[in-house]
């Protein structure tokens, strides 16, 4: 991964990258949840370049050292994966291994992801799941996410497991107690899966952002492709794709919230100048597009 893409450096202290408290925030976001699904590697990998980059929170970069020096002693393993091994062949192995040791490991993780009241718990064990081998867990993870009420961002997880499983077909999600039908194999992974409409609002705020705040599209990538994902077999997506779809409008929007919440900070009407919205049609458009996101990332964090 690169991490020093796109962000802002001030020449005149050697290119340093500055973080905003905000971005600082953002950053701890990303970190507990690396952490949280062991992916060691990654956690490191980011760990080690905020330490190069300059911020006034020293709190934040004295627990960034102490944890990659936590990191690097135990699990070092992480660090140089065998050739042509990836972190998930990894991953796999471990989790083969402990299910080989303890019969009831699957069973285990079943059970958390059915009863735990807590949504990482779900997450973890969905993540672990999708890498062992039981005759139980596919039809136990179709039932659930046909017969729960579940988040709509579990949803997609479920989805992104089944699919990586190899399981093909149809399945009757519940949203908002109605059946929304989706076949598993057709779910996306990364934004050239998403239709070209959506992957266009992408594109617009990189093409907008890129002489002005060229830090911007590095965060409004990850957060487009979040709530995307976050919103994916629900009917908040399926009226996405039908409805009237103004590019620039929702590249305003995404815009204006990645600035605002991760940036310090964002001018409305600067942002609607940037993308030429002046119609009513447009405004109405941006002002929903901002209430669509926001209130997903809020009730997100």
């Amino acid at each position: 991964m690169a991490y020093d893409d796109g962000f802002y450096r001030d020449e005149d202290d050697g290119g340093n990258i500055f973080l905003l408290p905000k971005t600082v925030d953002y950053y701890q976001f990303q970190i507990t949840e690396l952490l949280e699904r062991e992916r060691f590697g990654e956690a490191k990998e980011l760990l080690r370049f905020l330490l190069e980059c300059q911020t006034n929170d020293t709190a934040a970069m004295e627990e960034w050292r102490t944890l990659l020096e936590w990191l690097e002693q135990e699990f070092p393993q992480h660090e140089e994966p065998e050739e042509d091994e990836t972190e998930s062949d990894m991953l796999r192995k471990a989790l083969l291994s402990r299910a080989e040791k303890d019969e009831r490991f699957v069973e285990h993780l079943l059970e958390l992801l059915q009863y735990s009241p807590g949504i990482d718990e779900k997450l973890m064990a969905i993540e672990q799941l999708t890498y062992l081998d039981h005759p139980l867990i596919n039809d136990s993870l179709i039932r659930w996410l046909e017969n729960a009420d579940i988040p709509p961002t579990l949803q997609y997880t479920v989805l992104q497991a089944l699919k990586k499983r190899g399981v093909v077909g149809e399945v009757a999600i519940l949203s908002d107690g109605a059946p929304l039908y989706v076949r598993v194999e057709d779910t996306p992974t990364g934004i050239e899966a998403f239709p070209e409409k959506l992957q266009k609002v992408l594109a617009r705020v990189r093409d907008v952002s890129e002489s002005e705040l060229p830090s911007l599209a590095y965060f409004a990538e990850p957060f487009w492709l979040e709530w995307l994902y976050g919103i994916y077999a629900t009917e908040r997506y399926e009226y996405l794709l039908n409805e009237h779809f103004h590019v620039d409008a929702w590249a305003a929007a995404l815009h204006f919230i990645v600035a605002d919440r991760m940036l310090g900070g964002a001018n409305r009407d600067a942002i609607l100048e940037m993308y030429g919205l002046s119609e009513e049609d447009d405004l109405k458009q941006f002002e929903k597009a901002v209430y669509s996101m926001d209130s997903w990332s809020r009730t997100d964090d």
